[in-house]
């Protein structure tokens, strides 16, 4: 079997991933000739309008060989508010190529993106582009990458007649015969290396190498290579580093089916394409899967193969592969396909902090866009749809102002429908305060259903999301009217007493009684939530705001005006770091209160300042701050009002 390597090529916005994808595709034969992103006809950048903006908005997978080796590559998005996109290719890969540009250097988001690559132990290649650009400057982003993003980098290249078309490189493997980069970050990894080469002995340039390639590819060390993409420069270097530095993925067939679904799109005539990387075993067309969770085996009906730049039909992939699958309609993004593996990466680097209506400037065509969205949010999970039972007004879940435009020009270009976007919320949830239990009995007082239910809500700790639990025994309540319950608390959550998501809280089913033949799943499912409302009631729920981790990097001379825009905003932080002519601050910080502070710093700083963000997590907050959301469902707390709407839903 061919060797295969998966790789992710991830950066800031406009450091020339596309570009690169394109000349690794062109110089290993795989296409004829380079696509350019200006003139809109790169391989990966597929979508119209991709290519009318010049960017990328998802992550596209193709294919090409080298030196024997099948690579497998994802260009992922740029832009932060695509972030959502990133996450999901990161959890196939092998190996990364991060881009920094040799004009611009370090971005907010090229430190996001590495420090996410470093936690998953991720191989990383750094390639630094642009190099044919005017202001370009190999040496000072190499410092600055030392500086700010590892010190265990090892130059591999040197760079001549930079900012001009005349640029050109050389392997510092051919101008010396040993890599003194190389050698110091060996000695800090390698004791033994160490210890000899204290004594003496002077390594040779076969053993750095052989080191260099054995740290590389634990992902303990990062090459650094440079090049001009769009002129073609160091792209064959940059092909021999991926298989000289990168890790082959594991081929083991034989054993057990395991994979994970990582993107999911649809044909132009609705069909679900499921991308899937295979880390165990192969899938064959006639296969049968089980959806995880669900009582449910679907038939693999055709199964689809990138090979050497184009996309073609076969019979199975295995082990270390990446596939296309049909038929499998019941798969979500993110599911296992087969059994579990400790290879699939749980990764969450964001979620969405902006919550917003969205509707159809023509009203008329609100349930089409519905529609378009449950389609979009199979693709992007975290758009998070909810449709308001009472005005019937669409909610989704959002980055920021780019993703807003980019969902709005796809709703108008796939679908025909125009949008338009209102009252914009940071995103609150609610977590119970102590412990509190309800219970409904059939045909008593208020609960006209044949079913019975009794929970108890108590709090869990944070970052532990909601758990379920039925001590109800299947023997004595069907698994059907179970499951309905389930369902009918997992949807009441979304919307506690402040009318936010309810959140780290255990939810147990402590008794359910049904009346055969009256009682049916709806039964059961209409009378949970005014079950679940009562109880959170009873528990009583805190607010829990947002908060981004954040680094601030600031001349040295606006550090008090820094300081006190921070403590304004309610931030939590250590002590100023002096590095180098800068003041660096790390701390906390709520989403709601520091929307804008990107623009204000580098408005005050002249553009020398950078505050960098990271989702971190949700976090109790005062009630003096505490914010508020009207509810979209009829509230299950006010049963008479509840019941009423539920009564005239089941007529109609």
């Amino acid at each position: 079997m061919k060797k295969i390597i998966n790789i992710g090529i991830v950066a800031h916005v406009d450091a020339g991933k596309t570009t690169i994808t394109e000349n690794l595709l062109y110089y290993s034969g795989a296409i004829k000739s380079v696509g350019s992103v200006d003139s809109g006809n790169t391989q990966t950048d597929s979508m119209e309008l991709e290519r009318k903006r010049g960017i990328t908005i998802k992550s596209s997978t193709i294919s090409f060989n080298w030196n024997d080796v099948k690579i497998n590559i994802i260009d992922t998005p740029g832009h932060v508010d695509f972030i959502s996109e990133v996450e999901r290719s990161l959890s196939v890969l092998d190996g990364a190529i991060i881009v920094i540009s040799g004009v611009e250097g370090i971005q907010s988001q090229t430190r996001i993106l590495f420090n996410t690559l470093k936690e998953l132990n991720i191989p990383t290649i750094i390639f630094v582009n642009k190099l044919d650009r005017i202001g370009a400057d190999f040496n000072k982003v190499f410092e600055e990458i030392k500086k700010n993003i590892s010190n265990r980098v090892v130059r591999l290249q040197e760079a001549y007649d930079m900012g001009s078309k005349d640029v050109y490189i050389r392997n510092l493997s051919d101008i010396c015969p040993i890599n003194n980069d190389a050698v110091d970050v060996i000695s800090d990894l390698d004791e033994v290396f160490l210890e000899r080469y204290i004594s003496g002995v002077e390594p040779n340039k076969e053993e750095v190498q052989e080191k260099l390639s054995l740290y590389a590819r634990e992902g303990s060390l990062y090459p650094v290579f440079c090049g001009a993409a769009a002129i073609g420069l160091g792209i064959g270097d940059l092909l021999d580093g991926i298989c000289s530095y990168l890790p082959f993925a594991g081929d083991e067939c034989e054993g057990n089916l395991s994979g994970v679904v990582f993107k999911i799109e649809r044909t132009s005539t609705n069909e679900k394409k499921v991308y899937v990387r295979l880390f165990g075993g192969r899938v064959s067309v006639r296969d049968r899967i089980q959806v995880p969770s669900k009582e449910i085996v679907e038939k693999v009906k055709k199964i689809n193969s990138l090979e050497n730049g184009r996309i073609i039909e076969t019979q199975s992939i295995e082990a270390g592969d990446i596939g296309i699958l049909y038929g499998l309609t019941d798969f979500q993004v993110g599911d296992v396909i087969g059994v579990s593996n400790n290879k699939i990466k749980n990764i969450s680097i964001a979620k969405p902090t902006l919550k917003t209506t969205i509707s159809a400037i023509d009203k008329e065509e609100n349930q089409e866009l519905f529609k378009a969205l449950t389609l979009l949010a199979e693709e992007d999970p975290l758009l998070e749809l909810e449709m308001n039972d009472i005005d019937e007004e669409i909610y989704v879940n959002l980055f920021g102002e780019v993703q807003m435009e980019i969902l709005s020009s796809i709703l108008d270009g796939l679908y025909g429908i125009k949008v338009e976007f209102s009252n914009i919320q940071t995103i609150y949830k609610e977590k119970p305060k102590g412990v509190g239990m309800s219970i409904m009995r059939m045909q008593e007082d208020l609960n006209p259903f044949w079913a019975t239910v009794a929970l108890k809500i108590e709090p869990k700790g944070r970052g532990e999301g909601l758990r379920y639990i039925s001590n109800v025994s299947v023997g004595s309540l069907p698994k059907s009217f179970q499951n309905a319950i389930e369902e009918a608390v997992v949807k009441t959550s979304k919307q506690g007493l402040f009318g936010w998501e309810v959140t780290d809280a255990k939810v147990t089913l402590t008794c359910g009684e049904f009346f055969s033949p009256a009682s049916t799943p709806s039964d059961f499912r209409n009378v949970t939530p005014m079950v679940f409302m009562e109880a959170l009631y009873r528990a009583q729920t805190v607010l829990l705001e947002p908060l981004y981790e954040f680094e601030l990097r600031i001349p040295q001379d606006v550090l008090s005006k820094a300081i006190w825009d921070l403590e304004t905003m309610r931030a939590i932080f250590d002590s100023p770091i002096v590095i180098g002519d800068e003041f660096s601050i790390r701390g906390l910080i709520p989403v709601e209160n520091s929307k804008e502070y990107k623009m204000k710093i580098a408005s005050y700083t002249k553009g020398k300042g950078m505050f960098t963000t990271k989702f971190y997590g949700y976090k109790e907050v005062s009630a003096k701050f505490a914010k508020a959301r009207p509810k979209t469902t009829y509230d299950p707390l006010n049963k008479k009002e509840y019941l009423l709407y539920k009564l005239n839903a089941i007529r109609d």
